[in-house]
């Protein structure tokens, strides 16, 4: 039996039908209108649309007008799209634009005013990017966006120094290029946190049969946008960043 087979063991990818019966029995003893359908109520909406007279009576749904979503502005992948679009200068203004003093934004604008060879606005930025909490997150991304293990290693191992929990150390090693760095990461997720091991094995490993947990998708995320937004920009680029940043007391 190999690994990922013993892998899958571990996540219990058995009894799931045995749990989606039970939740249909328990849904099936709920009150019904003749014919199987719900009972309808009136939404208050439709109601307050129907008195005002912006209801379509032709509308056999009966439903109330949808509210406008109000538009937004430029973000991350506005700017990396421009960039991968060969307009650096315009990326690099973009991120400047939408920049609001730290976190991802920061980085990356930082990491393309470096190219740029804008010292002095690097040099401003550095040290909010040395104080970025949590230090280990940002690491991790890098360490995850090289796709190198011997590249990434260092980084892992100042994340350790900056007291990373286990989950997110096994994350970084399990979507590493190198197995035995998989499987060693794998593992430690599977005893730190179940239910983002499931995630990470079916979105980054797409391991078959292996389903995404939902309550761990939100960090999941998290996590993933911003290792792929380094990954797009440049993870060396991002990489020599983090190692500027140490100079001046970052992790």
């Amino acid at each position: 039996m190999g690994f990922f087979d013993k892998a899958k063991r571990l996540f219990g990818l058995s009894g799931s039908g045995d749990e989606e019966s039970a939740r249909e029995e328990e849904s099936g003893g709920e009150a019904r209108a003749p014919g199987g359908r719900e009972p309808r109520e009136e939404d208050p909406r439709l109601l307050a649309a129907e008195r005002a007279g912006k209801l379509d009576p032709r509308r056999r749904d009966r439903r109330p007008p949808l509210v406008e979503a109000a538009p937004q502005g430029p973000g991350v992948e506005d700017a990396l799209a421009l960039r991968e679009a060969g307009n650096k200068g315009a990326a690099l203004a973009m991120l400047r634009e939408i920049d609001k003093g730290g976190g991802l934004r920061t980085v990356l604008r930082a990491a393309a005013a470096m190219e740029a060879g804008e010292s002095e606005e690097v040099e401003r930025l550095l040290p909010v990017i040395a104080k970025e909490e949590p230090r280990y997150k940002l690491l991790l991304q890098v360490a995850g966006a090289l796709g190198d293990a011997k590249a990434a290693r260092g980084y892992i191992e100042r994340a350790e120094g900056e007291k990373a929990p286990a989950w997110a150390l096994g994350w970084a090693k399990a979507t590493s290029e190198d197995a035995e760095t998989v499987r060693e990461g794998l593992v430690e997720m599977v005893f730190a946190d179940h239910a983002l091991a499931r995630t990470v094995a079916a979105r980054d490993l797409h391991m078959e049969g292996v389903e995404a947990d939902a309550d761990a998708g939100a960090r999941y995320a998290a996590f993933v946008h911003g290792r792929e937004s380094i990954r797009r920009f440049g993870a060396r680029q991002v990489a020599a960043l983090l190692d500027e940043a140490r100079k001046v007391g970052g992790a």
